[in-house]
């Protein structure tokens, strides 16, 4: 039997503590770990197979939004590599908490919380999309996001706000949706401050932790900085550094 296979996607540069952990958390779990990149990363955990994104897409498509963030394009790249390939798709911010053997076969989406109605809200830091099919969800979402002009995107169009709008309006088509404390449990507005904190804890139906790399960014959090003893974060750097 195959192993299950995670993507991961990485656009330019070299990977920080965080990434590095969660790298190696996807492998230590028994996944086959396939990182693509347009770059060339330095620092590449040894278990992590390095892939050239243009495989997948053509460089000349990768786009920053206004705060220099890829992460417009990588919901785009995310489909388009489940689209081809199926398996888990996760972002570089998500540390991986149960082994491969334990996924199972039925294809999900996760969710989050949100501060304002209705509360919770389909998002795509954690996908599984084990066999591919034509006219699913996420073969959708790629058509929609290739022909989304690049210039009018804002933050999530092509992203949590795409997937919760397929979702709801084609229930038909849309996978199982995860609760939030599955993926998300760890709300984005108390990132990284939570799990930082000394003595925090997950719940025990996490299966996944998403740690909002933007949150990180927005706060001016190193994530290379050693973590607080007693945290989460540190936790899981005994774990899995």
């Amino acid at each position: 039997m195959q192993p299950t296979v995670v993507h991961l996607f990485w656009a330019y540069g070299d990977l920080s503590t965080l990434e590095r952990m969660a790298c190696r958390s996807f492998a230590s779990q028994g996944y086959r770990t396939v990182l693509w990149t347009y770059g060339d990363i330095g620092n590449t955990p040894a278990t992590v197979e390095v892939r050239n994104a243009r495989d997948i897409l053509p460089e000349s498509r990768v786009f920053k939004y206004r705060n220099g963030s890829y992460a417009g394009f990588s919901n785009l790249f995310r489909y388009a590599v489940l689209s081809r390939f199926g398996g888990l798709y996760a972002d570089m911010d998500v540390v991986c908490l149960t082994p491969a053997s334990e996924l199972g076969a039925t294809p999900f989406l996760v969710s989050e919380r949100t501060p304002r109605g209705p509360g919770i809200s389909v998002t795509n830091s954690v996908i599984f999309d084990p066999s591919p099919t034509r006219g699913d969800i996420i073969d959708l979402a790629f058509a929609f996001s290739e022909r989304f002009p690049v210039e009018k995107q804002r933050w999530g169009d092509c992203g949590p706000r795409l997937l919760n709008s397929l979702a709801a309006t084609y229930p038909r088509i849309a996978f199982k949706i995860q609760a939030p404390d599955f993926a998300n449990p760890v709300p984005y507005w108390e990132c990284p401050r939570h799990l930082l904190e000394p003595g925090a804890r997950l719940p025990d139906e996490s299966r996944f932790l998403h740690c909002y790399n933007e949150m990180w960014r927005r706060a001016g959090a190193d994530k290379d900085a050693a973590f607080p003893s007693g945290s989460i974060m540190a936790e899981l750097a005994d774990r899995f550094l």
